[in-house]
């Protein structure tokens, strides 16, 4: 999950022209972690999807279908 959950971030998150600065300001996060889930490095938790959903200006069930998962 990890990879193919972070491509996609990144790739929704350049569609959208935000910075990982400007993903974490609107998802609460911090931006050295989004950058960690986006490498595949880290999990992101339910929260965290809803999250990332939210500042992408998805639902947590199109984020994670558009992940594939």
């Amino acid at each position: 999950m990890p990879k193919c959950f972070g491509r996609t971030i990144r790739e929704l998150r350049l569609k959208a022209g935000l910075s990982q600065i400007q993903l974490a300001e609107k998802a609460d996060l911090n931006f050295n972690f989004i950058g960690s889930i986006e490498r595949g490095e880290k999990l992101a938790s339910i929260e965290t999807v809803i999250r990332l959903a939210r500042g992408l200006g998805l639902s947590g069930a199109d984020l994670l279908r558009q992940a594939g998962l």
